[in-house]
């Protein structure tokens, strides 16, 4: 533990009195003496003998000072040192004291006692707590940013695909307001024509009719006669279908009026008739007498056209179309009731709840605004009514319930 070396002292010096052991072994006390770590040699008497360098650094003292101090003035509290290790304090000259672990050994008469500072050593033990909370902080920090950055890299994959989804609907949106308004300028257009083919139209029938009143069956004969009548009526039911296009392509605000629900729908199908027949529909319409209603009868046409226009693409390789009115009574109010019937595929389950909003539609992309039932519904609820849908694989049949004029 300790470097044996000859001793330094000069001749003149007197050295301390010690025991046999110090006398036996010269150079140990002197090895001590110079040491740089904290230590005492003390006589079975309890008094210092020799103190190491460190020890004079540590407390304060010099050599003079120590020799032959009572041990317990500067260590521990004055009772002899217990063989091993134990904890004790230094205490220095300007009265502080200095926390050491302490290892005493005894040997032929003289006990050496090595102190080891604690101060350190606690600087150290603090530091480690320190670094541990630290560490522990940083874990717990480290885990919550991780927990962090996997529920935003979650919500950044749901936000993208929520505005996938809202992009694709977009899309089909302005496909389907595209389609809406070329379905407005086709109106726009009809208009136009049935304008234009208004003037001509009465032209041929002015002609017809003036040559069947020049006419006598004697001079034409009954063949020609019949001809030039047909030529006359059908340019009267065109000149009424036109007439009844212009009305309804009109843009006014609607007004309420009593109006016949039976009447509408037979006008309805002064337009409907020939597209029902182009496209392999058979129709059955059956009309019941209904009471009066206050409406608007071009909206009411619209709600007509509307729902056998969809009945129409349901069926595209053709089927039965059923238009029926009657009267119902229902919570105390009586209702003109009108049903709309096809034979068509039906509306599918997931869907059949939101038929009535817009753009929800079961037609193909480019085939469809998804706005016609919307509308439909709309002018229903105009005209303080509701409408109800049944729909099975084997067809679909909308009722219309609209209240009727009160009696006075």
């Amino acid at each position: 533990m300790f470097n044996s070396r000859k001793s330094t002292r000069s001749k003149g010096s007197s050295p301390a009195k010690a025991g046999p052991c110090l006398e036996e072994g010269g150079a140990f006390p002197e090895a001590v003496t110079l040491s740089a770590m904290p230590a005492i040699i003390a006589d079975n008497s309890g008094k210092i003998l020799r103190a190491s360098a460190g020890l004079r650094e540590l407390t304060g003292y010099c050599s003079r000072e120590l020799s032959r101090m009572p041990l317990g003035l500067i260590a521990g509290d004055g009772r002899p040192f217990p063989e091993g290790v134990s904890e004790t304090w230094l205490f220095t000259k300007d009265g502080g004291k200095v926390l050491v672990r302490a290892c005493a050994s005894s040997s032929s008469g003289a006990v050496l006692i090595i102190f080891h500072p604690l101060e350190r050593e606690k600087e150290l033990a603090d530091s480690l707590v320190a670094a541990r909370a630290e560490l522990t902080t940083r874990q717990r920090y480290l885990e919550d940013f991780r927990e962090g950055v996997f529920r935003m890299i979650s919500d950044l994959d749901r936000s993208e695909s929520e505005l996938k989804g809202a992009l694709q609907k977009l899309s089909e949106t302005q496909m389907q307001l595209m389609q809406s308004s070329k379905m407005t300028a086709l109106g726009e257009l009809a208009a136009s024509l049935a304008h234009e083919v208004a003037q001509p139209l009465t032209v041929i029938r002015g002609v017809s009719q003036g040559m069947l009143r020049s006419m006598t069956a004697g001079e034409a004969g009954a063949l020609a006669f019949e001809k030039v009548n047909l030529i006359s009526e059908a340019a009267r039911k065109m000149e009424a279908i036109v007439k009844h296009l212009r009305v309804f392509t009109r843009v006014t605000p609607p007004a309420f009026e009593p109006v016949d629900l039976n009447s509408v729908v037979r006008d309805a199908f002064l337009i409907l008739k020939e597209m029902l027949i182009a496209h392999s529909i058979d129709t059955v319409i059956d009309l019941a007498p209904v009471p009066g209603i206050a409406g608007n009868q071009t909206r009411l046409e619209q709600v007509i056209i509307n729902l056998v226009t969809n009945a129409r693409d349901a069926m595209p390789d053709g089927g039965v179309l059923k238009v029926m009115s009657l009267t119902s009574e229902r919570d105390g109010k009586r209702y003109a009731v009108l049903t709309v019937e096809d034979t068509g595929t039906g509306i599918p389950r997931e869907i059949i709840d939101r038929i009535f909003d817009p753009f929800v539609t079961t037609k193909e992309a480019g085939k469809g605004t998804g706005l016609g039932l919307s509308i439909t519904a709309g002018i229903v609820k105009e005209h303080r009514g509701y409408i109800k849908v049944e729909s099975d694989p084997h067809g679909t049949a909308f009722h219309v319930f609209i209240p009727a004029l009160e009696k006075c």
